[in-house]
């Protein structure tokens, strides 16, 4: 009997182009088009670039006070706002979620903390994530 090798939570190769470190506070909304690892504070949203595809990734040691939409989000920190997200989300065993996860698919380890209502993303609805387009003049 053969059996198929399923993804572990939170061993994910993502590659991030960006990271916030630990000893960084930002205030204001993050416009994103490739990976991202939030280690510090965030007091905003996180949006996507149309077009492109972009994981963010919240560690254990951060606090993020705003919306995240993006096509993957892997949380093992704190998160006190929603989650829309077209693929995947990921909530590790440190997790702590106060708002709403909308996703293509869900892993949730044991010890991962929602107070909010799970909704899976339906591909012939509305799109869950909130894309930003820059148009140049």
């Amino acid at each position: 009997m053969r059996f198929k090798k399923e993804l572990t939570l939170g061993q994910s190769q993502e590659n991030f182009e960006s990271i916030i470190g630990t000893s960084l506070v930002i205030k204001g909304d993050l416009h994103i088009s490739k990976g991202i690892r939030i280690d510090g504070k965030l007091f905003g949203s996180i949006f996507q670039e149309e077009n492109q595809t972009a994981t963010v990734a919240v560690s254990e040691s951060a606090e993020i006070v705003g919306d995240i939409h993006a096509q993957h989000v892997i949380v093992s920190g704190k998160l006190t706002g929603n989650i829309f997200a077209l693929e995947r989300v990921e909530l590790l065993s440190n997790a702590h979620v106060v708002g709403n996860i909308q996703y293509g698919s869900i892993g949730i380890a044991v010890g991962a903390k929602i107070h909010g209502n799970l909704n899976e993303y339906q591909p012939n609805g509305e799109t869950p994530v909130k894309l930003i387009s820059h148009k140049k003049a």
